[in-house]
């Protein structure tokens, strides 16, 4: 099945449900491809039932309705696709138009080659004269797809609403049968065609000589479909018509309309396009013919059937159905065969253009899908760098390296460091060596720091920054690159809160004891802070736990925007510290528990 029936699915559900739906519906049909269908490539009809089945779990939708709602759906494409045109002159009437379609399906398989469409015909009630539409398909269950159509035929071209039901089903005789009867019974003329009577002279005109030259391609046969008359080009390329006795239906088959080859079937639907197929063999045909389908060894006939009256004959008016000038020559037939006034003569030469511009829009169709998926392996690329490029760098510098923008230098008069490490870290790494002791020291790490990020999270704590971890070392910033008044107090509320965390890190079977791990915090040290986007490093001050009062840099968490009545501090002694000649006096920082004493915290 071509795709432009799976795409104009997928337009009827992303229209009216939007595109998570049509997501939705494609994992429950197990369709596995990114972006659209392609309308000029070919799909299993397997696809199109799951399809379908998928959409009516998903939807809560009887599949018969779903099918209903795609049928005024694929009109409304078809229209939309350039057809609009070509369905407003089918027919004047809704039976015109069903009459007719046949002649369109022959019509599109020279653009849409191997294009297996149904067949329908129209013939009238006995009782009534209602209008019944015999639909013939290779596919069973689609049948409320053509309930749909003829809705959206009858409302949107002629202006009139129709009630369609199902008078026999498939199972019942070799198709379908629909009774289209008009809401408005005073509108029949919306339906059916109005016959009109002419008188004419039924005086000869013509000969047949002259006229088996003037029509090359024709057929006159009798009741018993005995072949009494043939143009001058099908019995040249034909040879088996010439003989005596000779009969249509041992001659040809049926394709279009899906009925018996009988006269009484014929005159019976004689407003309808019929297409005939010549037996195997019959005919010779020049080239080679490997690789190009049965049909190719045959002469497909497209034409009308003219009931004479005044014979009891049927002419059988006619072309020949090629696809290009190569199918015309490998079937021993020549432009000059074709007369002047027929549109086949047309129809041939520019099927070639036809053929050219098909397989450009192919593989132009196809060349987009590939675009497309590629740009969106692109973009799921790009998240991925922007997501890395996030994770590195602060988020108002990343935007503007995203974009190409230069990052100035800023200067910082004060900001807050924190490192963190864990104590012993060394002699644990040299006492597991081996390959367990190192799986449990990557494991520990990432537990540790995998706590720590959600702290660090920009979301939940948006300022504080994420700067590095380097071994057991993690190093934390507030008041940059963003300034933050109260840098002091968020940097000492996320060292407890690490401390906190800590302590649900198994290492080695056990919990990490809040000993066992060290935040520092130091005061009024000025200290050299790489910054990008400066040549030169910024001079900021750096946190330590020290006595309040103690140093000038200490007064930060004393100030109003820092200050914690929660903090407790205790004294812990000289510390030293690298850059200093001599060591600072460092203070320990713990949280007030609520009524606690101060001293039971120490």
């Amino acid at each position: 099945m071509y795709g432009f029936v799976n795409y104009a699915i997928e337009q009827l559900v992303v229209r009216n449900f939007g595109d998570e739906t049509w997501e939705d519906i494609k994992r429950e049909a197990e369709v596995h491809m990114d972006g659209s269908f392609l309308v000029r490539l070919t799909y299993d009809d397997e696809i199109t039932y799951n399809v379908v089945a998928a959409a009516e779990r998903v939807l809560g939708v009887p599949a018969n309705a779903i099918l209903e709602m795609f049928g005024k759906m694929f009109f409304q494409f078809c229209q939309e696709s350039g057809y609009d045109t070509i369905l407003q002159v089918l027919g004047a009437t809704v039976s015109g138009f069903l009459q007719n379609l046949d002649a369109l399906h022959d019509h599109l398989q020279l653009i849409y080659p191997g294009m297996k469409a149904p067949s329908f015909r129209c013939t009238q009630r006995d009782e009534d004269g209602a209008l019944v539409l015999h639909y013939y398909s290779d596919r069973p269950g689609l049948e409320y797809i053509v309930i749909g159509i003829v809705k959206a035929v009858a409302s949107q071209l002629h202006g009139t609403e129709v009630e369609v039901e199902i008078l026999r089903r498939r199972e019942e005789e070799d198709h379908v049968q629909f009774l289209i009867t008009e809401k408005d019974t005073q509108a029949r003329v919306h339906i059916t065609d109005q016959k009109q009577d002419h008188e004419l002279d039924t005086e000869s005109k013509i000969s047949p000589r002259t006229f088996c030259q003037v029509c090359p391609f024709h057929l006159m046969f009798d009741r018993d479909l005995t072949i009494h008359q043939a143009g001058f080009s099908i019995a040249r390329v034909l040879p088996a018509v010439r003989q005596k006795d000779a009969t249509l239906d041992s001659l040809f088959d049926v394709v279009r309309p899906h009925m018996g080859l009988t006269f009484e079937n014929i005159l019976s639907h004689i407003n309808t396009i019929y297409v005939l197929r010549t037996r195997e063999a019959l005919i010779t045909t020049r080239g080679d013919n490997r690789d190009l389908g049965s049909d190719q060894g045959c002469l497909r006939l497209k034409g009308q059937m003219i009931y004479l009256p005044e014979t009891e004959l049927m002419l059988y008016v006619c072309s020949p159905s090629v696809l290009n000038l190569d199918d015309l020559y490998r079937k021993g037939l020549y432009l000059s065969d074709i007369p002047l006034h027929d549109a086949t003569r047309d129809l041939v030469l520019l099927s070639e253009k036809f053929e050219a511009e098909y397989n450009l829009t192919t593989n132009l169709e196809i060349l987009t899908d590939k675009l497309q998926h590629t740009y969106r392996e692109l973009e799921s690329e790009r998240q991925k760098t922007d997501k890395l490029l996030y994770s590195v760098l602060p988020i108002s510098i990343a935007n503007e390296l995203r974009h190409k923008r230069p990052v100035l230098p800023r200067r910082y008069e004060v900001v807050t460091l924190l490192f963190s490490g864990i104590v012993g870290f060394s002699d644990y790494c040299s006492r597991h060596t081996d390959i367990a002791g190192a799986s449990k020291i990557v494991k520990m790490l990432n537990d540790l720091y995998t706590a720590f990020d959600c702290l660090t999270d920009e979301k939940k704590n948006p300022n504080v920054y994420k700067v590095e971890t380097v071994g057991d070392k993690y190093m934390a910033v507030s008041g940059l690159p963003e300034t933050c008044d109260h840098h002091a107090r968020c940097i000492s509320n996320l060292a407890l809160d690490m401390m906190d965390k800590a302590e649900g890190v198994i290492v080695g079977g056990q919990k990490v004891e809040p000993q066992n791990y060290d935040a520092k915090f130091v005061f009024s040290y000025r200290g050299p802070v790489p910054m990008k986007g400066r040549k030169e490093p910024m001079q900021v001050w750096f946190l330590n736990r020290r006595k309040p009062g103690a140093d000038a840099g200490a007064q930060y968490l004393q100030e109003p925007q820092n200050y914690d009545a929660k903090f407790v501090f205790s004294y812990r002694g000289p510390v030293p510290m690298k850059g200093r000649k001599e060591p600072m006096q460092v203070w320990f920082l713990n949280r007030r528990k609520p009524g606690a004493d101060a001293g039971a915290q120490q």
